[in-house]
């Protein structure tokens, strides 16, 4: 049974941390570094015991101070969480309209955070029915900020395969269009918001995560990574496994070929002990795994990951620091879909293959940490420029989107009288079935999985088509009128405050 208590380690201070953040790291410290202490927020799911989510905060508090000087970043997650029980203080959104008018600026995400499902995860939610879940704790959050005048900047946090419902479309558009630096981690992030924010310049940007290196030297362990490998007894080469079912298969290759792995050890940690991560699922096949007696910290964690000689697993953020260090991985996860499409392009990650055909030296030759990859290196300096313009908007203090925000207040009565009467869409806003592409020819010769794919997209977009007729004829197309009501007058409003300018 696994401990999963934390293991807390103060973040270093920033003259202390690594200089070569990216090709252009050594002028970071260089910057104008200003005398008073800033106060910004950063707005997730930082009050769950989720690797990934943990990150954010200390990555992005790290590079604000190597920019601003003194940051005072508050963290803000449902739940309230104090040192030394968590990595950091973590404040209730119950507390933000009280800290809200002294902030300098608001950091949306990153993460899985634009998202309007409920099961985030098993029995997450807010402390208080006054705060809608799941944008309570990011869409919620940016309206406040346009409320003060605040900057408001979109930390690269991703959709991952989800749809913006019609009552929410309004709200989000203005958010991202009175936004003054809007960054996601994806393709498909990028495409879907870009659809329904015009105004707004959306652009990818790739996961904070890749800025790892900027916080950790891997040249020198800390003395809590050190003291831990004697603990665990991690005496020589190590492969990382995530503590998930789905890497189940995997490790059949490991027992049907122990003497050909006999030079490694294996670790078997949870990443996300949230959503279910067990090392039993794992530990108990393979005699001699490593397993922890406690869930360790993000940077310890981070550590742990880039001293392994290859990392096999589910988890996005386990990827992406194998990634940043040099690590190889071999990814159970769905490269065609989602937030993982950000991920194909990186030619030391592997899908998880079929473990029955694989040859154990195929694994083998793949094993073995070396430098960050041309693409790794190319992502934390895309991460430089970011968080330069980030530090930047700060500085530049309180924006414009008030009037625009008063405007739509002021306007909200007719919407909301509109919605009342039940007036019908206009003709011009009822959704049309989309266009199929025409598709290209694939003559036999071409790779067997890009036919597959346009087969599986042909199908999703033939189900889209039925859908949307089915949408167009139902009772709640109808219902949601007043919605779509909303968003014209949104988009009516912004229209006439582009006139004025």
């Amino acid at each position: 049974m696994v401990d999963l208590g934390l293991q807390r380690i103060d973040l270093p201070p920033v003259e202390s941390l690594p200089k070569a953040c990216g090709t252009q790291g050594a002028r970071l410290l260089t910057q104008q570094r200003d005398e008073r202490t800033w106060q910004v927020a950063i707005f997730g799911t930082f009050d769950v015991e989720n690797y990934g989510d943990l990150l954010f905060p200390i990555i992005a508090e790290a590079e604000l101070t190597r920019r601003l000087g003194p940051v005072n970043l508050h963290r803000f997650s449902y739940h309230r969480k104090t040192r030394p029980q968590w990595p950091y203080a973590v404040t209730s959104l119950t507390e933000l309209p009280h800290v809200a008018p002294s902030l300098d600026g608001v950091l949306i995400g990153g993460g899985f955070l634009i998202r309007f499902d409920k099961v985030v995860a098993h029995g997450y939610g807010p402390t208080t029915d006054e705060i809608h879940h799941p944008t309570g704790y990011w869409l919620t959050p940016a309206l406040i900020a346009l409320q003060h005048a605040i900057p408001l900047m979109w930390n690269a946090p991703g959709m991952h395969c989800n749809a913006i419902p019609d009552w929410a479309r309004p709200l989000l558009k203005m958010a991202l269009e009175q936004s003054q630096h809007v960054r996601v981690r994806d393709a498909l992030s990028r495409d879907a918001l870009g659809a329904l924010a015009r105004q707004a310049e959306i652009e990818v940007l790739p996961d904070t995560a890749f800025g790892l290196p900027c916080l950790i030297d891997e040249q020198q362990p800390s003395a809590e990574f050190i003291r831990l490998r004697e603990h665990a007894g991690l005496t020589g080469p190590y492969i990382v496994i995530h503590a998930i079912h789905v890497v189940e298969s995997f490790v059949k290759l490991f027992e049907d070929h122990a003497e050909a792995f006999q030079g490694y050890q294996f670790l078997v940690m949870p990443i996300g002990p949230v959503l279910g991560d067990d090392p039993s699922v794992i530990a108990a096949r393979l005699p001699g795994a490593v397993t922890l007696s406690f869930w360790p910290e993000p940077l310890l964690m981070a550590q742990i990951i880039s001293q392994a000689q290859a990392v096999i697993g589910h988890s996005y953020h386990l990827a992406i620091t194998a990634l940043a260090f040099g690590v190889p991985v071999f990814c159970s996860a769905d490269l065609t879909t989602g937030k993982y499409t950000a991920l194909a392009g990186f030619d030391t990650l592997h899908a998880l293959p079929d473990v029955a055909t694989v040859d154990p030296q195929w694994f083998l030759a793949r094993v073995g940490k070396t430098h960050p990859s041309p693409a790794a290196r190319a992502a934390a300096d895309q991460l430089v420029e970011h968080w330069d313009r980030v530090a930047a908007i700060v500085r530049r203090g309180k924006t414009a989107s008030q009037p625009v925000l008063g405007a739509f207040l002021q306007h909200l009565p007719n919407l909301l009288e509109a919605a009342a009467e039940g007036l019908e869409p206009s003709p011009a806003e009822c959704p049309a079935s989309p266009v199929v592409p025409k598709l290209d020819v694939i003559e036999p010769a071409q790779n067997l999985a890009q036919q597959q794919r346009i087969v599986q997209l042909s199908h999703q977009l033939a189900l889209s088509d039925a859908r949307m007729l089915e949408l167009q004829n139902s009772h709640s197309f109808r219902m949601t009128a007043p919605l779509r009501s909303i968003a014209r007058g949104i988009r009516n409003l912004t229209a006439i405050k582009n006139r004025q300018c």
